[in-house]
């Protein structure tokens, strides 16, 4: 037996009913029925509580084919149930006893489908709200709560309109459709608040209607009057407000149609309420999200730099906040030209998200920007950056690799603290990571030891955030390698830009969990210039730049190494000679040109100031050492006093070349 309570205690009662028509007991047999045999009996509905039931000979033929049944009852209880029955003729005993419980079983089952009914109802509209107030994307919550509010009110179609707010603070609406295509309704325009939508958008309340055809306020606005030519038919109607819990404002409103009458019930009307209420909750959440991650992002970008030209180099940026989750603020890049005419590349990670990790984030880069333009080493960048990073309240870990190349050596110098490789690409394509597990996050570590590697034109630099090559569902490592392998193939695209956004969507599938930031350094070879031309302040603080443009400029003039050498060399002491006698009467500093110029195979540098020089003391002896040394290093060196000025003239052979002799073939005057 089922063992529910009363279900026994009636069993034996009916069982007790079966009696011939001498009043004697006759043999009854009890059989338990299968699910499908209790649809059979029930006509399709054994959830319905406690009931005593009378089956018909067509019913019986299929619970029991093939048995003389005189007499049979069935009992049914919270979707079990037996059948009892007598083969031997009966009396009617057993059918008066099954009319006085079925008055007292009849209500009860009847309060108990009910019921049921109501919690089905109820279990609906929680399980709708659960998914709805879990869901942060606005776009598809509104469209899972369109449709979600159509199924459950059996409405022909269902809209949702909604309003939001652009960036310029201003307002407008959008929509989303259930139950016809959307193409249906592109071609109409917006509901505006006239006499039937006034009550929805006003927040007054429900709206229901068993032919809103009939009500005096349809068809009463302009244009239309009415329905608009080509709309569905609307009889049914359905509107219900979404009104905000926190600010009680009117978000919005849903509209069930149907083309026949009388189609919504007070149930219907319930259901749409309550999903109307979790929808409510749902896009103050997905709203509050929203402003959240928008600001994060543009406090994010607003702290990335304008990126500047850096010479001999193309440098491609990229900054994508995470697509997904709250996971934004923490990853910055910066390109910092310095005064020497080096230049410094950062990037860096915050570990931890939100408007926290950006504050974080600005105040870190703020701090190695100083430095930098101090012109410490790497290592000494970071490691004064490490030291104030400890005592930021929050800031956790944070990585770095910061790099600077320094064009006249064609060298690039480097210190990481914790973060990622960087990659270095030689012009055949070879790939070669550098800077691995050098030192700690800043923050944490104290020392963080410095490398240099070649860095002359046609290599290319990579830095990046693990952003680009970590994800939920793929290891670190892998995702390097396919990077290592992608990069190779950006370099052979005739546009970087589109070459790395079209690689950046291949390694994250289009959906990155994590902030991406990025720096592509590509160092292009360019065809030598024929003139060099530089004019600076005659400082010494001036000279080093003065010096990485002419070192530039020497590197495509075909000419040794050795012979490159000198041509700095030569022309750097003229340069310091000039700072150091030039202007040494004046308070303020004079204007230093340094002018480069190949033809008819030789190379000619002059440096020329426009200041007054002293007579040299003939009792200084170590004078004049600067002199010697441009005299030992140029082919020809000549220099002409003016009134207003200096001019030193260098001059060198080109190999392969005739007229003038090399260096030591021819002497010089100073």
């Amino acid at each position: 037996m089922t063992g529910h309570s009363g279900f026994d205690e009636l069993v034996a009662a009916l069982r007790g009913a079966f009696v011939g028509r001498d009043g004697d007991p006759v043999d009854v047999e009890t059989r338990p029925l299968d699910d499908a045999q209790l649809h059979r009996l029930m006509d399709g509905d054994p959830d319905g509580g406690l009931a005593v039931v009378v089956p018909g000979h067509e019913v019986l033929a299929e619970l029991l084919p093939g048995v003389p049944v005189s007499a049979a009852v069935g009992v049914v209880s919270r979707g079990q149930g037996v059948l009892m029955f007598a083969t031997d003729p009966v009396g009617d005993r057993h059918r008066t006893l099954v009319e006085g419980a079925g008055l007292v079983t009849g209500p009860v089952g009847g309060l108990v489908r009910e019921l049921q009914a109501e919690a089905s109802v109820l279990d609906l509209v929680h399980s709708v709200g659960r998914e709805l107030t879990a869901q942060l994307d606005l776009d598809r919550m509104v469209q899972d709560a369109t449709d979600a509010a159509t199924k459950a009110t059996g409405a022909a179609f269902g809209a949702f309109f909604h309003n939001l707010v652009d960036e310029s603070g201003e307002s407008y609406t959008r929509y989303t459709i259930s139950g016809v295509p959307r193409e249906e309704f592109s071609r109409f325009p917006l509901p505006r608040d006239n006499a039937v939508f006034a009550p929805t958008f006003d927040g007054v309340g429900t709206f229901r209607s068993a032919d809103i055809t009939q009500d005096a306020r349809f068809g009463q606005n302009a244009p239309y009057y009415g329905m608009p030519e080509g709309h569905l038919p609307v009889h049914s109607y359905l509107a219900v407000p979404v009104v905000s819990p926190t600010t009680e404002k009117v978000l919005g409103g849903f509209f069930f149609g149907h083309p026949q009458p009388d189609r919504f019930t007070a149930r219907h009307e319930f259901l749409a309420e309550g999903i109307a209420r979790y929808a409510a909750i749902a896009l103050d959440n997905a709203r509050l999200y929203e402003r959240e991650r928008t600001l994060v992002t543009e406090l994010s970008r607003s702290m990335l730099p304008d990126v500047p030209d850096v010479p001999g180099a193309d440098v491609v940026t990229r900054y994508l906040p995470a697509t997904t989750g709250s996971k934004i603020g923490g990853d910055w890049y910066d390109v910092i030209p310095l005064t020497s005419g080096a230049t410094a590349f950062v990037i860096g990670d915050v570990v931890g998200h939100g408007v926290t990790a950006a504050t974080i984030m600005g105040q870190v880069r703020t701090a190695i920007r100083s430095y930098a333009l101090l012109e410490l080493p790497p290592s000494e960048v970071l490691r004064n950056v490490s030291q104030l990073t400890a005592g930021l309240a929050e800031a956790g870990f944070v990585t770095c690799f910061y790099a600077v190349h320094d064009p006249g050596q064609r060298l690039l110098t480097y210190a990481n603290a914790g973060h990622l490789p960087a990659i270095l690409i030689k012009a055949q394509g070879e790939t070669r990571q550098i800077g691995e597990a050098l030192a700690q996050p800043l923050g944490v570590g104290a020392e963080f030891p410095e490398r240099s590697t070649p860095f002359p034109p046609g290599v290319d630099l990579v830095l990046y955030t693990d952003g680009l090559v970590e994800s939920r569902t793929r290891d670190l490592t892998v995702g390097i390698e396919w990077l290592l392998e992608g990069v190779t193939r950006v370099l052979d695209a005739a546009d970087l830009e589109t070459a790395w956004d079209e690689l950046i969507n291949e390694l994250t599938l289009g959906r990155h969990d994590d902030d991406i930031a990025l720096i592509h350094v590509h160092r292009h070879i360019d065809p030598p210039a024929a003139e060099f031309h530089q004019r600076a302040d005659a400082t010494v603080d001036q000279l080093a730049g003065l010096r990485s443009g002419l070192t530039r400029w020497a590197a495509g003039l075909g000419m040794s190494d050795e012979r490159q050498e000198d041509l700095v060399l030569a022309s750097y002491e003229a340069m310091s000679n000039s700072v150091e006698h030039a202007y040494r009467e004046q308070s303020r500093p004079g204007v230093l040109e340094v002018h480069g110029e190949r033809r008819r195979g030789e190379v000619t540098v002059t440096v020329t100031d426009y200041g007054a020089w002293k007579t040299p003391d003939a009792t200084h002896t170590l004078r004049g050492r600067g002199h010697l040394l441009i005299d030992a290093l140029a082919d020809h060196t000549s220099t002409i006093h003016r009134d207003n000025g200096t001019t030193v003239t260098l001059t060198w052979t080109l190999p392969g070349t005739t007229g003038r002799p090399a260096r030591g073939q021819e002497d010089g005057t100073a």
